[in-house]
């Protein structure tokens, strides 16, 4: 019922703004991207820690990196609207500090998914070549499996919620446009799940310990967003032709 709902907020939206916007005269341009991850307490992005019977524990983000290719397309001088899809790789480690014993370990997994994103852009021109812009969308993130990590003292498992999941997306940046070689963009991007993207489960049953403490993975990122698009020209108009209704002749 989860995924049904996800798949019709991301697919209504396309929609709505597809045909609202379909008698406006647009430039579609190719483009790619990276995106470093950048680990931050902002937007409940940082480290969560847990104390369970004197035993800590904490699951702490990673730099990570997203990457892949946007397609947008132009529908006013000041609107466009962007989708694509990325590649991400995030990493975390986990530590496990037990102050009774005085042990401590450390591990460390990543979890992959894939995303299209839906924004609609708005920009302000700065200059005849420097643009600024903000947008805000939604979009589709998918997760393939779930993730297991072990060792003699634990086992961790990470549980995505579901496979299909859908998030918040807002972005500000600059953009450097030349005439024939194309956008040069430099901004940054928040991202925000609707919901945790998954449970982890972690069993320390080293040392003569049982403890399970369980985290909520958030799945908020931010990121500094580079990427370059690929010089088009304007799509030309198309010119309607009238039929005379006595004779069917074109004029």
């Amino acid at each position: 019922m989860k995924i049904r709902l996800n798949l019709l907020i991301f697919f209504c939206l396309v929609f709505i703004m597809n045909s609202s916007l379909l008698s406006q005269e647009r430039v579609t341009t190719f483009g790619i991207q990276i995106k470093p991850i950048i680990p931050s307490s902002l937007f409940n992005t940082g480290e969560q820690l847990l104390d369970q019977n004197n035993v800590f524990f904490s699951v702490k983000p990673k730099l990570g990196y997203s990457f892949g290719m946007v397609i947008r397309k132009g529908l006013t001088k000041t609107l466009s609207l962007e989708t694509g899809i990325n590649y991400l790789k995030r990493g975390y480690d986990l530590s496990i500090d037990d102050e009774d014993l005085n042990f401590n370990e450390n591990s460390n997994f990543n979890l992959i998914n894939y995303e299209i994103p839906v924004s609609l852009l708005v920009y302000v021109k700065l200059s005849r070549e420097m643009y600024m812009n903000v947008s805000g969308g939604v979009s589709m993130d998918i997760y393939p499996s779930d993730l297991y990590t072990f060792s003699p003292s634990f086992q961790n498992d990470v549980i995505v919620s579901d496979w299909i999941q859908t998030s918040l997306i807002a972005n500000v940046g600059w953009e450097y446009r030349t005439e024939e070689s194309g956008y040069f963009y430099l901004g940054g991007s928040y991202h925000r799940p609707f919901s945790p993207i998954a449970k982890e489960i972690v069993w320390y049953n080293g040392n003569g310990r049982d403890e399970r403490p369980i985290f909520e993975l958030i799945g908020n990122y931010v990121t500094i967003d580079f990427r370059y698009f690929f010089h088009e020209d304007p799509e030309k108009k198309k010119r309607k032709v009238k039929k005379s209704i006595k004779t069917g002749k074109t004029k």
